[in-house]
């Protein structure tokens, strides 16, 4: 029962609405065609068995007339000439046969031998041929040696006596025939929705082919480009879509704009009370207050910092082209870097990274990116700490203490820190989660194989 059900899923599953335009396509064809080949076959069938059969009778009539024709009463008794009736009627088991049933007596076609063909007398219907001086009928009944023979049975009245005729022949080759037929109808057909789907598939590909310039002008758009649509590229039955895209692309290009004057409003805004700030700092009047002072710097500069970032990732985001820079080129850059500064640890860095590896960031914001996690990572490890990145995939560990489960589920917080009593994940860990989810990267925390702290980027393939 469970199969039966699966399988009845299945069929109705492949004929009911989807959301491929192909298998909506096919299924319809499939259905259409079906039922016209349905109809057609009927249709050829019927008549292939009208015209034969008539064609048959009317053949079996003109022998019935001449086995009449032929039959005389004298002397008080039957005869039949076999003279003037057609050979095959001789030829033993040749397909062709007669009787003829007269009040006395009866006659057989030598074809027959001692077979009884099956001449049954049976009454007239609605439906049969029907003549002034006869009537006439047919039917099929085993043969001597066929499976079926077609008789056509003639009733007169001759001499004042009723005679019949039976008069008939072998349907074996008719049927092959019509089976020959039918077997070459559905090949055709089978070949025929074969072909079709094919050719379905082909002009649906050719045909979504006309719409790859859209798929990759909305890639440019994501990526920062201007982008307007031209209709008339484009398949009149997408005409309208492609005129209610270029509307939304317009409106969502009029929004980042209006977004990107508000943070630039915003950001003079706070600028000019954070310079007061700065002014206020460098007086005098502070200098007797040296560690409030050095706190208010660094929170102000924090401030700045933040404000400056946010308004970078904006236009990163929604207005800036990017173009791919050699991830190796950025690491020969930040590697004489970090070992001057963290010189006396006497760091082993290990670097995995491809010569034609690509990283889709923009320079500034791929130092700003890198420079925190392996400066984060150089703060926590002992002897050792890895960079590999290949197929847009960036992994950063060290061979430190770790952090525990409940560590790596906060790290996710903006400004959580897994030790106050040292820098590390605290305002640098806030910028590199702004620009990850800038360029919709995905970062992930965990504990590496070295046994320090294992973070890992996932970047988004543009090309």
């Amino acid at each position: 029962m469970t199969n039966e059900a699966g399988g009845g899923r299945n069929f109705k599953s492949f004929f009911s609405r989807s959301h491929s335009l192909e298998k909506q396509l096919f299924s319809s064809l499939v259905i259409g065609l079906l039922i016209v080949f349905s109809a057609f076959w009927w249709f050829l069938q019927s008549a292939m068995h009208t015209i034969t059969e008539d064609y048959l009778l009317t053949r079996l009539a003109h022998d019935a007339d001449n086995i009449e024709h032929k039959l005389t009463y004298e002397n008080n008794q039957w005869q039949l000439n076999l003279e003037g009736i057609s050979a095959i009627y001789s030829s033993l088991h040749s397909g062709h046969y007669f009787v003829v049933i007269t009040p006395k007596k009866r006659f057989y076609s030598p074809s027959l031998e001692t077979y009884p063909l099956y001449a049954k007398n049976l009454k007239i219907r609605a439906g049969k041929i029907q003549h002034a001086s006869s009537k006439t009928e047919h039917y099929e009944a085993p043969g001597p040696v066929e499976d079926l023979v077609l008789i056509y049975r003639m009733e007169v009245v001759k001499k004042g006596q009723t005679v019949q005729i039976y008069v008939a022949e072998d349907l074996s080759r008719i049927q092959n025939m019509i089976f020959k037929f039918e077997v070459f109808f559905g090949v055709l057909t089978l070949f025929t929705l074969i072909s079709l789907y094919f050719l379905l598939r082909w002009l649906l590909k050719r045909t979504f082919q006309q719409l790859s310039p859209l798929e990759s002008q909305l890639r440019a758009f994501q990526l920062g480009h201007k982008v307007h649509l031209k209709p008339e590229c484009y398949p009149l039955e997408v005409r309208s879509l492609i005129e209610g895209l270029n509307l939304a692309l317009a409106q969502s290009s009029l929004q980042f704009e209006k977004f990107r004057q508000l943070n630039g409003n915003l950001s003079h805004s706070l600028k000019t009370p954070l310079n007061v700030i700065f002014q206020l700092i460098d007086s005098p009047d502070l200098n007797a207050y040296p560690a409030l002072k050095e706190k208010l710097k660094r929170q102000s500069n924090a401030i700045l910092m933040l404000i400056e970032r946010e308004l970078k990732m904006d236009r990163i985001a929604h207005h800036q082209a990017m173009t791919p820079i050699l991830f190796i080129d950025l690491w020969q850059d930040l590697h004489p870097t970090f070992e001057q500064l963290y010189r006396d640890k006497q760091i082993i860095f290990k670097a995995t990274i491809s010569e034609c590896a690509l990283l889709n960031m923009e320079k500034e914001d791929a130092f700003e990116l890198l420079g925190n996690l392996i400066d984060n990572a150089c703060k926590w490890c002992l002897t050792t700490v890895s960079i590999h990145f290949e197929d847009n995939r960036l992994v950063i560990e060290d061979d430190g203490q770790g952090a525990t489960e409940e560590q790596l589920h906060h790290l996710d917080d903006r400004g959580y820190r897994t030790d106050e009593t040292k820098p590390g994940y605290g305002i640098g860990l806030s910028i590199v989660k702004g620009l990850v989810a800038a360029y919709q990267a995905e970062m992930t925390f965990s504990n590496g194989d070295l046994g320090g702290l294992k973070v890992e980027i996932l970047f988004k393939n543009h090309s």
